[in-house]
């Protein structure tokens, strides 16, 4: 399937199966993205078919000419290392004041690890020229909304290897991607993981994303790049989608436009996981550093004799103890670990099991997701 088919497809879906024709049409008329090459990443190749009213791609010293207050998002392409210096404040103040940045493979080192440090970086590993099957980690965030329910369509199931689970998707890396490392674990949310990423290269992100400043800017990190021609036509599919979706939403925020993800899609999470709404309601963590919560805000004892939340504490699971068992599952992302050679951990009080990588997310929702108890390291 070529990319202009993958994407058309994808604005069908979203428009007939998905209950975003409202915000398709914003996005049509309203939505603007801008889009750097680079020497290894051809934002062209896809950008020129999403929906948009604008899409602009440039060569990485034509940055400097650009007023880029008129654009939503920013894509810079791996390697990034082309983008002259000079321009990297201009980014900064591109995201300060509100832009989103969205950034490919090297460009970690290049773009983030320079103009953004302290959220991500490289860890100095270097992956193989590999398919590897990806799992999602928060299906209910906007970035991800309808991506699983439309994965496990039967026409995308036809078109997977053999080894890939039917809620996951393969991406490609490329020889010498670069792993990405967390460093602000309370700031950086990591949407997609991989497994195979993390045994064999020692970290598992494969799409995070972090807020800036006051205003709402974000910066959303990929491993590997937009175009993933090795990735076959699923993982194809579930890139267009994200890829879209982030404009979607920038749109979205900027218009006040509301949404509703599909029956479908919810109904497959029921439960504990916190909607987007919710979760996506608070200030960047750069304003509630700053900005005090009002006293109402405080848990109070009541008079009434109720007893205050309980708290439990995180501990490293004894994976020599004949109490736990490898083929456990992951309260959080419902995976084993099997194949999982990290750290795992677990809630003290109820026993439920964590990757590294699912504690570390769970704990910015601050309690377990098994017994609900305040979770402290």
């Amino acid at each position: 399937m070529s990319w202009k088919d993958l994407y058309s497809e994808v604005k069908k879906r979203k428009m007939e199966a998905l209950n975003k024709k409202d915000i398709v049409q914003a996005v049509e008329k309203h939505g603007k993205i801008l889009a750097i090459s680079g020497r290894y990443e051809k934002p062209k190749k896809v950008i020129e078919y999403m929906y948009a009213s604008l899409k602009k791609v440039i060569k990485e010293k034509e940055i400097m000419k650009e007023d880029l207050s008129h654009f939503d998002v920013l894509l810079i392409g791996c390697p990034g290392s082309d983008v002259p210096y000079a321009s990297h404040p201009k980014v900064r103040d591109f995201v300060m004041s509100g832009g989103w940045l969205i950034t490919t493979d090297w460009a970690l080192k290049s773009i983030i690890e320079n103009i953004f440090p302290g959220f991500i970086r490289w860890n100095r590993a270097k992956t193989a020229d590999a398919v590897v099957a990806c799992q999602i980690n928060d299906p209910n965030h906007p970035f991800l909304d309808g991506v699983l329910s439309e994965i496990k369509q039967s026409k995308w199931q036809k078109q997977t290897a053999k080894n890939t689970k039917k809620s996951e998707f393969r991406w490609w890396l490329e020889t010498r991607s670069f792993p990405i490392q967390i460093l602000n674990h309370q700031a950086v949310r990591v949407l997609i993981s991989s497994w195979e990423i993390q045994n064999k290269w020692g970290e598992s992100p494969v799409l995070v994303e972090f807020d800036i400043g006051k205003l709402g800017g974000r910066v959303i990190h990929m491993i590997s790049h937009t175009h993933l021609q090795k990735g076959g036509a699923k993982g194809k599919y579930a890139s267009a989608l994200i890829l879209t979706n982030i404009l979607d939403e920038k749109v979205s925020q900027k218009m006040g436009i509301s949404k509703t993800p599909t029956s479908q899609y919810i109904s497959e999470y029921q439960s504990n996981q916190v909607s987007p709404h919710q979760h996506y309601s608070q200030p960047p963590l750069e304003e509630q550093w700053v900005t005090p919560p009002q006293q109402t805000e405080y848990l109070t004892p009541s008079t009434g004799g109720s007893e205050l939340t309980e708290t439990s504490q995180i501990v490293e699971a004894n994976i020599n103890s004949s109490d736990f068992s490898y083929t456990s599952k992951c309260i959080y992302c419902d995976y084993d670990f099997t194949e999982y050679k990290g750290k795992i951990y677990l809630c003290k009080a109820c026993n439920a099991p964590y990757h590294e990588n699912c504690i570390n997310n769970q704990i910015n929702e601050g309690i377990c997701k098994k017994c609900s108890r305040i979770l402290l390291w």
